[in-house]
C-alpha cells in the first residue's frame, strides 16, 4: 500500500488530477502499482536461457503497455486525456496524456527523460526523448511518440514508426514536426563546431535588421537562450558544465553537452527493435501468464507480425523520406 499512497501523492501534486476523487486516483495508483509488479517478476528468455531484462527492454515493455491505449482524437471535450489519470480510466490519450504517462514511468525506472512540445499542423504536440541502456550497456539517446504509434481504434494495433528513433527521422514525420523555440532539443548539438556556432552567434545582422535591435543585443540575447538551453539540458544529462559566466564558458558547455550527444545519439535498428519485442512478449506470456513456452513462441509472433504489418503499412501512408 506504501507505493500505492506514493502514487497517489504525485497525482495529488499535479494540477490536472486535483479533478478526480481519491477513488479513482487510488484506481490509477493501483493500475501502475500492477504494471510496475508485471515488470519486476519478468525475465528475459534468450536462447532458453533467463536473464534480467535491460534498461531499454523495461522501456519497451511500458512503452507498449502505455501505447496500446486506443487515441483520442477529438480529446471527449473535457481534457481528460491530457493527464495520467483521466487517461488510464478512460483508456484513451492524446499526445500530451500519452508522454506525461511515460514521463511518470520513466521517473520511476530512472530513466532520463526529456518532455518535448514540437511545433505541429494542427498545434503544439507532445512527444519525448530517453537515454535508455541496451543489454550490451551501450546508451541511446533517442525520440518516441506515442501518439503516432498508438491504434487508432479498438480493432487496431500499436506501430513502431515512432519508437526509438533518432530526431532526424522524427522531423520526417507527415506532420513535418518543428521544434518550439523554447523546447529546442536539437538546436544546440545540430552538427555545427563551437567554432561555426560562435561565428554563428555573432554574425546576427538578419536579426539585426529585422527586429531594429542592435548586433550586441542580438548576440547577447542568443547567448542567454544558449545557456538557458544547456542549464536545461544539464538536468537531463547529469554534465559538470561549470558558472557558465562568460560566452566562452556556455560554448565549452556547448561542447560538452555536442561530445555527449554524438556518442549517444545511435538509432536503433529496426530488426533489432522488432527481436527485443518479440522477446518481451515470450518472456511476458512465460512469466506472467504462465504459458508454455511454445504457446508463448506462438502468441508473441502472432502480435508481433501484425505490428510490423501495421507499422509498414501506415509508414507507407504517412511517413515522408
Amino acid at each position: 500500500m506504501e507505493k500505492i499512497n506514493d502514487f497517489i501523492q504525485i497525482f495529488n501534486s499535479m494540477e490536472l488530477e486535483k479533478y478526480y476523487s481519491f477513488e479513482e486516483k487510488e484506481f490509477v495508483a493501483k493500475y501502475f502499482y500492477n504494471l510496475f509488479e508485471e515488470l519486476s517478476k519478468m525475465k528475459i528468455i534468450d536462447n532458453g536461457e533467463k536473464r534480467e531484462l535491460s534498461e531499454i527492454e523495461k522501456f519497451l515493455f511500458m512503452y507498449i503497455n502505455i501505447t496500446s491505449k486506443v487515441k483520442d482524437h477529438l480529446d471527449n471535450g473535457n481534457d481528460t486525456s491530457n493527464d495520467i489519470v483521466g487517461s488510464i480510466l478512460t483508456n484513451t490519450a492524446v499526445c500530451q496524456g500519452y508522454t506525461r504517462i511515460m514521463q511518470f514511468i520513466c521517473n520511476e525506472l530512472s530513466i532520463p527523460f526529456l518532455y518535448k512540445l514540437t511545433q505541429g499542423a494542427s498545434g503544439l504536440h507532445g512527444n519525448f526523448q530517453v537515454i535508455v541502456k541496451d543489454n550490451n550497456g551501450i546508451e541511446h539517446c533517442l525520440h518516441c511518440d506515442s501518439y503516432i504509434d498508438a491504434p487508432d481504434n479498438e480493432n487496431d494495433t500499436i506501430t513502431f514508426n515512432a519508437t526509438l528513433i533518432s530526431a532526424n527521422d522524427m522531423n520526417n514525420y507527415h506532420n513535418h514536426q518543428d521544434p518550439t523555440d523554447e523546447f529546442l532539443f536539437w538546436n544546440i548539438v545540430d552538427g555545427k563546431s563551437v567554432e561555426e556556432k560562435k561565428k554563428q552567434l555573432e554574425s546576427l545582422g538578419t536579426v539585426e535588421l529585422i527586429t531594429g535591435i542592435s548586433l550586441d543585443e542580438a548576440v547577447k540575447d542568443h547567448y542567454d537562450i544558449l545557456k538557458k538551453q544547456i542549464i536545461d539540458l544539464n538536468r537531463f544529462f547529469n554534465c559538470e558544465i561549470g558558472s557558465l559566466k562568460t560566452r566562452q564558458d556556455i560554448l565549452r558547455a556547448y561542447q560538452i553537452m555536442k561530445d555527449y550527444y554524438d556518442k549517444t545519439n545511435v538509432s536503433i535498428d529496426r530488426d533489432e527493435l522488432y527481436d527485443m519485442v518479440r522477446h518481451i512478449y515470450i518472456s511476458y506470456n512465460v512469466s506472467i501468464l504462465n504459458m508454455s513456452n511454445e504457446e508463448a513462441i506462438e502468441n508473441a509472433e502472432e502480435k508481433i507480425n501484425k505490428q510490423i504489418e501495421n507499422t509498414k503499412k501506415k509508414h507507407k501512408e504517412k511517413w515522408v523520406k
